[in-house]
Parts: structure tokens; sequence; C-alpha cells
């Protein structure tokens, strides 16, 4: 096991992707990993994390931070065309995780905070915090393959699929 692997999370996460073992995983492009957020409170809400193990985008040298970030506007058109918000909200945050990695959360009319960021609303955090706002696997499995399905109809290289 490489020490990224050991010591950071989203690199453990992604090495479970590539074995198969990670249930919330949709695909591998060529710049970074598309993972469903297990907390579906914002249903659709989607993970883009890099394959690269950097803190920062700027990190990244120009030609893989220009793929990279190409990736990353198409996973969230595939994330628009795929659940139908009504906006998507886009956040690289990393002060927990220091590994670069997206969060592509749609949100719909039916918000009860739709103009504030997630952060704002309680019951989103609470969720987080316990890790509530679960899909059943068959609804799991419903949401990766309706997202399978827009990333395929997009400008992306699918290197791996993790969806039956």
């Amino acid at each position: 096991m490489s020490s990224e692997v050991a010591t950071c999370a989203v690199c453990a996460d992604n090495a479970k992707t590539d074995a198969g073992i990670e249930p919330w995983s949709v695909a591998r492009l060529e710049t970074g990993y598309v993972r469903l957020n297990p907390n579906q409170f914002f249903p659709g809400a989607t993970f883009f994390l890099a394959k690269h193990c950097v803190a920062e985008l700027h990190e990244l040298d120009q030609p893989s931070r220009q793929h990279h970030l190409a990736e990353m506007a198409e996973v969230a058109a595939a994330v628009f065309d795929a659940f139908s918000p009504r906006k998507l909200n886009y956040e690289a945050l990393g002060n927990g995780v220091p590994h670069l990695h997206w969060w592509l959360t749609p949100r719909y009319p039916t918000d009860s905070r739709p103009f504030a960021p997630i952060w704002e609303d309680l019951e989103f955090l609470r969720a987080q915090w316990t890790g509530g706002a679960r899909p059943n696997e068959d609804r799991r499995d419903q949401l990766r393959s309706d997202l399978l399905q827009a990333l395929r109809n997009r400008s992306v290289t699918i290197e791996q699929q993790f969806v039956n």
C-alpha cells in the first residue's frame, strides 16, 4: 500500500473504487473519479475526486489542470442532465480532506433553503454528521445508473465504469 493511500481518505476510497468495492462509485475518467455522495439529502449529489493526490488545484501542472477542469464541467453537466435541478452548486473546499475533490450539489425548488449554501441547512448538516439521507441499495444503484447514462452522453473518456 502506498503511503498516500495509507494516509489520504480520498486515495483510499479511490483504491477501493479500483478494487470494485466502493458502492457509491460511478466511473473513473482520465483525471478523476465520479462518485455519488452517500448523503443524498440533495438527490444526485456527486463528488468528482482527482486521481492525483494534490491539495490544491494549482498544484496540477497546467495541461492536467485544464483537463481536470474540463472533465469536472462535463461531470457537472451530466449531473444536471441526470437529475434536472434548478441550479447546481460547485465546491472544492478541502479543509477536512486535503485531496482535490469537487462537491457537485443539485439544488431544487423544494429545498428548504433554496437560495442559501448547503452548509446553512441544518437538516443537511444533521444528515452529514449522522450518516442520514442514505438511499437504500436499489435507489442508490438507480441514481448511479442515471448518472452513468448521462456521463456516456458527455465529452469524457470513461476509463472504467462501476455500475452493473
